[in-house]
């Protein structure tokens, strides 16, 4: 509904409201609201020019509820723990599904290992014996995700994308960050920190089954693309590490940095700058510059501690919010969202972390 004429307060527009104003019956203007019935001509252009002069929209609860129609979501997401970055999405489906259950749209989580393909492709087979009205999918590994959206085309089950875009497929909508432009926003928050011959180390997590996530190649991509659009001519330097290994880390960090005295940067392109933030702090290397993404509980101390320079952020929790959102205006209304939608990408420092939430929106 639009705004009232003085105060800005939002008028509720009512069917016999609406029937006033062109001059029919409310029966009429029910007849056309609800798509049943014949309506003449005249009365049918009547009626559309007040609905689009007033933005009327009906009221999707009561719509719902009447229908009795009940609708499942199903959410496809990392396992996580307290803490992690899923942690903070997993708070935006919440507040979604609170919302869904008033338009009788149910929300069923499905949890994967994010380090290991094997756990996403059990879990994708678990998935094509149940049966869902919509799809919320986190894309990581997006040589698996890109079949079973053809599936889901297929059966005709609309499906949204959080964590990174893969817009070959036909998804409903996009949430989330350009993982390209952040990978571009990490190289310039490092490269400009830097002599221009300055090494880099790349930490790198080990996954099971594949070469890491769609999303962290998508950032390396742009973060490549900036160093080679200027002045770098330092060396990358890839390191393997691992999540819950401190030894075999130390020893390949101590073998990298001592063999390439030159290193001054270093990043990672998940939410686990933590590890190389952790060396660097024990080795007490204060003449690296790190920077990472995400505001989980460890990469947050280390910033505030000035171990990290930068951390890129994205708002997770606007993320699953949204794409349960989305999924629920299209299955209740037939309302579809933007097929992209970009969120902000944050750069987070010592001097404003203070400031900044992570379920921020």
């Amino acid at each position: 509904m639009k705004p009232a004429g003085d105060g800005g307060a939002v008028a509720t527009v009512r069917i016999v409201d609406i029937a006033r104003m062109a001059g029919v019956s409310t029966a009429t203007v029910d007849r056309v609201i609800h798509n049943r019935g014949k309506v003449s001509a005249g009365n049918l252009a009547r009626i559309r020019e007040v609905l689009e002069r007033v933005d009327y929209r009906p009221n999707l609860i009561a719509r719902s509820l009447a229908s009795g129609r009940r609708y499942a979501v199903a959410v496809v997401m990392p396992r996580f723990a307290e803490g992690d970055y899923w942690a903070d999405f997993e708070a935006g489906i919440a507040r979604a599904e609170a919302e869904a259950r008033r338009y009788n749209v149910e929300v069923h989580r499905f949890y994967f290992d994010q380090y290991d393909r094997t756990s996403f492709d059990a879990l994708l087979e678990r998935l094509r014996a149940e049966s869902f009205d919509g799809v919320l999918l986190a894309t990581l590994f997006a040589e698996r995700v890109i079949p079973f959206a053809g599936e889901l085309d297929r059966r005709e089950i609309p499906y949204v994308f959080v964590d990174s875009d893969l817009p070959e497929c036909h998804r409903l909508a996009y949430y989330g960050t350009s993982s390209f432009d952040a990978g571009v926003v990490a190289a310039r928050l490092l490269f400009e920190r830097l002599d221009p011959g300055a090494d880099i180390v790349v930490g790198r997590i080990l996954h099971h089954g594949d070469g890491g996530s769609n999303q962290c190649r998508e950032r390396e991509r742009g973060f490549r693309d900036y160093l080679a659009r200027h002045d770098f001519r330092g060396t990358l330097h890839h390191v393997s590490l691992r999540l819950d290994d401190g030894a075999h880390n130390a020893r390949m960090l101590d073998e990298l940095f001592d063999c390439h005295r030159s290193i001054a940067g270093a990043v990672t392109f998940n939410s686990t700058c933590y590890i190389l933030g952790g060396y660097l702090a024990a080795r007490q290397r204060t003449d690296v510059r790190l920077v990472g993404y995400d505001v989980i509980a460890r990469n947050r101390r280390m910033l505030e501690e000035g171990v990290v320079t930068a951390l890129v952020a994205q708002r997770p929790g606007m993320q699953g919010y949204c794409g349960v959102m989305a999924l629920c205006g299209w299955l209740v209304e037939g309302r579809r969202p933007a097929a992209v939608n970009n969120l902000p990408i944050d750069i987070l420092l010592r001097e404003n972390i203070s400031y900044y939430a992570n379920n921020i929106n």
